[in-house]
């Protein structure tokens, strides 16, 4: 995908991982569009990317919105798509993790871990789809986590949170396939981001020496896997070797599975549409 010109709403886009791909797209020629609670950082945000800009004539937009509502994520979605500038790629990187012992997280944290990560991935995607359907074009991306397809311990309420993401992903590439609409999920292992720093306080024993090997990506560096994923239209996007080789021991055959099922739908639509053109004639 040429990014010229194209209008890239990323959610979460004030910090972390979120920023870091606005950054990178601004330096290609999208208009860019940062959704994110805090006013302050959005304002340093606008300010760091009108410094990068390509062009005059890239628009580059915040908007303050909690995506764990819904009104307030259809409102931000509404505005920030006024005036003819459709949603061309969404980038879903709000997020929030507190680890810690399952049987000691209070039950807020597990609401407040869903609320975030899985429906503020589903609401900015129930905003903008009617658009890309009507164009039949566009690209979803979606953040998960190595622990949305690896149970990490002390990871409980994030684990969960980060496996509906993924099954959710899965699901909505195979309805949105015939739409030409493309649907990517992304699984950073540890990365360098503020959310990273609060994790650390919370962590148990037993998951600091889990993680003690473990590399640490910076922000940017998911960013251009993030990109390069979209560009070359894959499923699951992969920021670094270790996640990849994770994945693919634990889930050796998804990729037939994920092809014997495409083939399921499509023979289905063909059947549907020949009996619809059988009644039309008769």
């Amino acid at each position: 995908m040429n990014f010229r010109d194209r209008h890239v709403i990323v959610t979460g886009g004030s910090s972390g991982i979120g920023r870091a791909t606005a950054r990178l797209l601004t330096r290609r020629g999208a208009h860019v569009s940062v959704v994110a609670r805090r006013q302050e950082l959005l304002d340093e945000t606008l300010t760091e990317l009108e410094s990068l800009r390509e062009s005059p004539e890239q628009r580059l937009r915040v908007y303050s919105a909690d995506v764990t509502d819904w009104e307030q994520t259809r409102e931000a979605v509404a505005a920030l798509t006024a005036e003819g500038l459709s949603p061309d790629v969404l980038i879903n990187s709000a997020g929030f993790a507190h680890p810690g012992y399952f049987e000691k997280l209070p039950l807020e944290i597990f609401h407040e871990t869903m609320d975030t990560d899985f429906f503020g991935t589903l609401y900015p995607i129930r905003a903008v789809l009617p658009a890309m359907i009507e164009h039949r074009r566009g690209h979803i991306v979606n953040l998960s986590s190595v622990a949305g397809f690896l149970g990490v311990f002390g990871y409980s309420a994030y684990s969960a949170a980060k496996f509906a993401v993924r099954g959710f992903s899965d699901v909505l590439r195979a309805e949105m396939k015939p739409y030409g609409i493309y649907v990517s999920v992304v699984f950073p292992p540890d990365t360098d981001t503020p959310m990273f720093h609060y994790e650390n306080q919370f962590k148990p024993v037993e998951t600091r020496r889990i993680a003690a090997a473990a590399r640490i990506l910076t922000a940017d560096r998911v960013a251009q896997a993030i990109v390069r994923g979209i560009e070359r239209r894959q499923v699951y996007i992969f920021p670094s070797f270790e996640a990849r080789l994770y994945f693919l021991l634990t889930h050796g055959f998804v990729g037939f599975t994920r092809w014997y099922f495409d083939r399921v739908v499509a023979r289905v639509r063909r059947e549907r549409e020949a009996q619809d053109e059988g009644d039309v004639c008769v």
